[in-house]
């Protein structure tokens, strides 16, 4: 900008906010901007540098393309897209440190965007099956109706709003972009969606699945909005596709929406619900250790060493399939795991009863991925037909007959040839499976 021609203008952007270049401009931008500026105006020209690493291959050296060492940013967009490629650079390394990139590496943050995804889809889904629209369950209404897990997930949103603003603040974006793909996969996706599967996969209209829905809708537009920076292509089209979809008054683009601004915070059920997934993940190991898979129902589990306990009891019989949490030093020959403190034991082997269940669990898993192979729509009802010499695998199919039809959407289960159906492996057991549209 010509000071002398608009100064009104220039007083307004002078001196600058912020500039960035690499490394390697040192002495030809910064300090040349800083001298000229100096001699000019007296002052300095800009209030913050950052001072951007070199990007080298993965082996740490200078890219050149007489060393054929160069890797082209066109050929890696084609390839990953770009907003994989965004992500990857920004969670590598401090935007102030070479980074050596390395194109294998890129595919990790895939997984992540992948969870996001799944994370929209399952929203999506639920929602439009049981009529939700922000305009009808607004959260400001409908969060007194919110159960523990709901208004947990949103002081962790709210604390992540605020760590993710203070980075950005500080330039620190590799902290900021890890802060939000740690909250979509683990906050998100891991804990609180597999919470809630249990309530949106029930047909009741209860007040507190609409209050999830509102809070789950909440969140995921703030995780749009704070991850359009990072990723702009897909949260553009998950704001289109979803957000708009349920709230038609919301912004016109992720990129025009507010920026979010971070609520209240709930010490004491952030601290809570810590403890829950630190004892649940300590249950997951020592089912490892006694090699008990977590879809397999245990009778009980001991947890020592927990302060908190009795107030996530019944969440923690849910997430680890247990009958029951009992708490207390571990019975004898009873196999333990710990983890931040928690100490949890259980049985170290199934028992009869349990185990027809546990089998029951075996075969409504296979038919759910048969159900996903043949591409069927979760309101489409099927019929089942299950072929196989175990008595055992019979015995759980008619025991557990109810709950094999409501948890696979049939209309019918039955024992028989399940011609050109799918054969599966069940604890050593072969079992053929044929679905058909009921």
């Amino acid at each position: 900008v010509d000071g002398e021609r608009n100064k009104e203008l220039w007083g307004r952007l002078f001196p600058y906010d912020f500039v960035t270049e690499g490394i390697d401009q040192t002495r030809g931008w910064f300090y040349s901007l800083l001298a000229t500026s100096v001699l000019y105006t007296g002052k300095a020209p800009y209030k913050s540098v950052l001072i951007q690493g070199l990007i080298l291959d993965k082996y740490g050296q200078k890219m050149s393309k007489s060393k054929g060492n160069v890797v082209w940013a066109k050929d890696l967009f084609e390839k990953y897209g770009a907003d994989p490629v965004r992500l990857y650079i920004l969670t590598k390394a401090a935007p102030w440190e070479d980074l050596s990139f390395d194109p294998d590496e890129v595919k990790h943050v895939i997984s992540d965007l992948n969870i996001l995804w799944n994370v929209v889809k399952f929203a999506d889904t639920y929602m439009t099956l049981d009529g939700f629209s922000a305009e009808k369950y607004p959260l400001e209404k409908w969060l007194d109706k919110a159960l523990d897990e709901d208004r947990w997930l949103l002081s962790e949103l709210n604390m992540t709003i605020h760590n993710f603003i203070n980075h950005m603040k500080n330039f620190e974006f590799h902290k900021a972009t890890n802060l939000w793909r740690e909250f979509v996969v683990e906050a998100l996706s891991h804990r609180y969606i597999r919470l809630l599967r249990r309530r949106v996969w029930s047909e009741e209209p209860t007040p507190d699945k609409y209050a999830a829905y509102a809070v789950l809708h909440h969140v995921l537009k703030n995780v749009l909005i704070l991850g359009a920076a990072l990723v702009p292509f897909i949260t553009e089209y998950l704001w289109q596709t979803y957000v708009k979809k349920f709230e038609r008054e919301a912004a016109e683009s992720v990129h025009l929406a507010h920026y979010p601004t971070p609520g209240p915070v709930d010490a004491d059920l952030v601290e809570v619900f810590h403890e829950l997934f630190t004892a649940f993940s300590a249950l997951a190991e020592a089912r490892n250790k006694a090699g008990i898979k977590l879809r397999w129902p245990i009778r009980e589990a001991y947890v020592k060493g927990a302060k908190h306990v009795e107030r996530y009891k019944e969440l923690l019989q849910y997430l680890g399939n247990v009958k029951e949490i009992k708490v207390g030093d571990c019975p004898k020959d009873y196999i333990g795991a710990a983890e931040g403190g928690v100490e949890v034991c259980l049985p170290g082997k199934l028992e009869p009863e349990l185990y027809y269940e546990a089998l029951a669990r075996e075969l409504v898993r296979r038919i759910q991925v048969m159900r996903k192979e043949m591409g069927l729509e979760i309101t489409d009802m099927i019929r089942v037909e299950i072929n196989t010499s175990s008595d055992d695998v019979k015995k759980a199919a008619e025991t557990f007959k109810d709950y094999l039809l409501r948890e696979t959407r049939a209309v019918q289960i039955s024992l028989g040839e399940a011609a050109g159906g799918k054969e599966w492996d069940i604890a050593g057991e072969k079992v053929r499976i044929t679905i058909n549209k009921a």
